[in-house]
């Protein structure tokens, strides 16, 4: 089961003059053999000129702690990150935390 908390509502003009309505969710996933849940991000966008439109991106399960899988999320907001690159960003978002650790 899983569930989807909305975090923000963002609304940018991309580089094309459009207006994208950009929505942001923690998605909280339980897990069958595990009482400590896992968490993944989506981000979904629609155009002004398109609203029953909507284009959406998740990840798979960014980290098993809410507090960091928030932080992740709240980088990727204040950069408005589309649903187009997001899971490349939050790839190397995670390559750059694992190469800080070791």
């Amino acid at each position: 089961m899983q569930k989807e908390y909305l975090i923000e509502t963002r609304s940018v003009t991309d580089e094309k003059g459009n207006l994208l309505h950009l929505k942001y969710y923690l998605i909280e996933e339980e897990r069958p053999v595990s009482p400590a849940p896992l968490y993944r991000i989506c981000i979904k966008k629609s155009l002004t000129e398109y609203p029953g439109v909507e284009e959406a991106e998740s990840t798979p399960p960014v980290s098993a702690s809410e507090s960091r899988a928030r932080e992740m999320l709240r980088s990727l907001i204040k950069n408005a990150v589309t649903p187009v690159c997001l899971l490349e960003i939050v790839d190397d978002m995670m390559s750059l935390e694992s190469g800080q650790a070791s």
